[in-house]
Parts: C-alpha cells; structure tokens; sequence
C-alpha cells in the first residue's frame, strides 16, 4: 500500500514530463546524428564514427537515458492501475525490464565497441574485418530493433489492456496507447527485414511517446490531502 500512495505524489507528474523530456532530447540526437547512417557506404558509417566520437555516444546515452525512462514509466503503470490485474501487470513489467536491459545492453556496446571497431578498420582496411563489423551491426539490430522494441510493446500492450479496465484512466487514452504500442511492434517487425530502418524507427518510437507521457502526467497525480 506504501507504494500505491507514493505513486500518488504531487511530484510524480513532474518526473513524468522530466522522461518525455528526456525523449525529446532523444529524438533530436538520433535524427541529427543517426538517422542516416543507413544511407552510406559501410567505409563512410566507419568514417563517421571515427569522426564523431562525441555524437555517437552522446545519441546512443540519450537514447539509453529514455529507454530507463521507459522502465520508470512501466513502474508506476503497475502501481497505478487496478490491482485486481496485478499479476498481468507484473508480467507486463517483467518482460518491459527485459528489454530494457536488451536495449542498455545494445547502447552500451555502441558505446564502447563501435568506435574502436571504425579506427581498427581505417586503419587496417581488411575485407575481413569489414566482414567482421558488419556481422555485429546486423546483431546490435537484432538485439535493440527487434528484440527490445517486440518486448517494449508487448508489455505496453499488456498495460494497455489493464488501461481499458481502470476508470480513472479516460478512453482516448487507452486508445492512444492501444495505437502507440500496436505501431511500435509493426515497426520492430519490419526492422528486421530492414536495417536501416533502425534509427526512424528509435525516433519514432521516441517521439510518439512523448504525449502518452504528457497524458500520464496529469493521470497519476491525485492529492494525498484528503
């Protein structure tokens, strides 16, 4: 009970658009930095990352920043919502924290690999290890595109779910969250036909979830006062 009453907390909302905010920052990084990576050859992405060591980890620590936000989110979902679905609830976090440690896991390579990876080729240009890169890039999409964005929204499915069945949460809303969390998993699908898809589909997924935050912060506040 400690737990629903906190959730209550005059200063949830603001923590709430502190993460939507977060998101923001995000998609902005992502597009100015990584959306088109896709477009050049496998020697300019390598040129890029060389080149910018500063954007790169900056973008992919954004977007790590907005994925724990998401877990936060998801953290107070199950708190908020009606607690006779608690163990749906429960699961629909459990599977959100696995992609989200699928997604810290993805950044964090990113992050730490990638960079070495584009200065070990520039400066010893092998097909094998151009090979070797790209072989990684198809898993860190795999792992990030597919894998933690299917698991992201079939938790906000979940949620969703419970959303329809809380009064306190209004109609349009769930109805947003029901088309937000129904695109995300279209577009996780597509990405793994698609790689280059990635980045738009990490902007998008980021920009539409900024007013489903904005919505949630004025849902979960309700005085303690009385």
């Amino acid at each position: 009970m400690r737990w629903e009453r906190r959730v209550r907390h005059a200063g949830i909302p603001w923590l709430v658009r502190g993460v939507a905010g977060i998101n923001v920052a995000s998609v902005v990084l992502v597009s100015l930095f990584l959306a088109g990576m896709g477009q050049g050859s496998f020697g300019e992405r390598m040129q890029y990352i060389h080149a910018n060591p500063a954007a790169w980890n900056v973008s992919w620590t954004a977007a790590l920043l907005a994925a724990l936000g998401l877990v936060f989110i998801f953290t107070l979902l199950m708190l908020y919502l009606d607690r006779s679905w608690r163990p749906l609830l429960q699961l629909a976090w459990m599977i959100g924290v696995v992609g989200a440690v699928a997604w810290v896991l993805h950044d964090w390579l990113q992050i730490m690999m990638m960079p070495v990876l584009s200065l070990l080729f520039l400066e010893v240009p092998t097909s094998r290890l151009a090979d070797y890169i790209i072989q990684w890039e198809k898993l860190l999409v795999q792992l990030a595109g597919v894998f933690s964005c299917t698991c992201f929204a079939i938790s906000g499915l979940m949620f969703t779910g419970v959303m329809f069945r809380t009064r306190s949460i209004p109609k349009t809303m769930a109805i947003y969250s029901l088309v937000l969390w129904t695109l995300m998993l279209a577009a996780s699908l597509s990405v793994r036909w698609v790689h280059a898809m990635l980045p738009w589909v990490l902007a998008g997924s980021l920009l539409l979830l900024v007013p489903w935050y904005w919505q949630l912060s004025n849902v979960l506040y309700r005085p303690t006062s009385k």
